[in-house]
């Protein structure tokens, strides 16, 4: 298989694996109806760390380990050039973590301290939540997908 189209299958499942996760992590954090609290600990911008961080990790792990293991059986060809994140798995799992919850944090933080609300309605709180878990997959999946594919 072509490089491009694994790279296209496996970020298409981790896009629907995360939003499914974060929409049963949501419901299970902030229950199935009402307000959501925006600010404190446990709160809605507090919860983009947990989200991004595991999302960053589990998109970039786990489809790494895959195409390692695709690689090594010839299932997917590899890439030439270079990548800027860790070529070990597990340091770049946790990199990519530690920049999606970060990212998640300061761009949850920032767009509600600007607009102001200490609470948000139920379903708006939630379909944020499944937007970031999808942008996420979408930016750190194929990040990582491309630096494990790459022929060493």
């Amino acid at each position: 298989m072509e490089p491009a189209a694994y790279i296209r299958r496996e970020t298409a499942v981790s896009i629907a694996i995360n939003v499914a996760l974060s929409a049963a992590f949501f419901a299970a954090v902030f229950g199935l109806s009402g307000l959501v609290p925006v600010w404190g600990m446990g709160g809605y911008v507090f919860d983009f760390g947990p989200q991004g961080f595991m999302i960053g990790l589990m998109a970039t792990l786990v489809p790494g380990l895959l195409a390692r293991k695709a690689l090594a059986g010839g299932k997917v060809a590899p890439l030439g050039g270079t990548s800027a994140l860790p070529a070990a798995p597990v340091p770049r799992a946790v990199l990519c973590g530690a920049l999606g919850a970060a990212a998640g944090v300061c761009a949850s933080a920032v767009a509600l301290g600007l607009a102001g609300p200490q609470h948000l309605g139920w379903l708006p709180a939630l379909l944020a939540k499944l937007a970031f878990g999808a942008v996420l997959a979408v930016i750190v999946t194929p990040a990582g997908l491309r630096a494990e594919l790459i022929k060493r």
